[in-house]
């Protein structure tokens, strides 16, 4: 086991951008498409922060994390779709847990459910919501009944990997 205040040899780091921009004449709708179609378009992240603009006007930052090679593209995304007339582009460094995909059953049918791992173990894991959708769709049953078992499922398999 490590010490607690040492990252294990698993943990991923990275160098990516931050792709930024503030905006204040602008409709959450858009907001929102431009945040769907960054994440389609391969961002590894995309959200919208409620912020207070100057003269007091209430906005929203949109902020895109990416890889380096696809900044230009995001800023384009943002300057062409958004109300903006500017965007900031950081470099930030990003450290995550690894991960990988385990299955779970609910009601006979497969749910992907992401493991963060610590030292090649998981310590959590999460039903992929898309799935449990699916599976709500396709039953007719609550979404909330079906994360909630999903989560039951996911529940009991890190006890088994915890047991070992």
């Amino acid at each position: 086991m490590t010490d607690s205040n040492k990252l294990p040899s698993d943990i991923l780091v990275e160098r990516l951008c931050l792709v930024q921009a503030d905006v204040d004449d602008e409709t959450p709708e858009v907001i929102g498409a431009v945040l769907e179609r960054a994440l389609e378009e391969g961002a590894l992240d995309a959200v919208a922060i409620a912020v207070q603009m100057k003269k007091q006007r209430p906005g929203m930052r949109v902020e895109i994390l990416c890889r380096p090679e696809d900044a230009p593209r995001f800023e384009a995304l943002l300057l062409r779709e958004t109300a903006t007339l500017g965007v900031k582009r950081l470099e930030v460094r990003r450290t995550a847990l690894a991960r990988r995909e385990e299955r779970v059953e609910v009601l006979g049918e497969a749910i992907r459910a992401k493991a963060a791992l610590w030292e090649g173990e998981p310590i959590r894991i999460k039903p992929e919501f898309d799935d449990c959708q699916r599976i709500a769709r396709n039953t007719g049953r609550p979404l909330r009944e079906i994360i909630d078992r999903a989560r039951r499922a996911a529940s009991v398999l890190l006890d088994t990997f915890r047991r070992g």
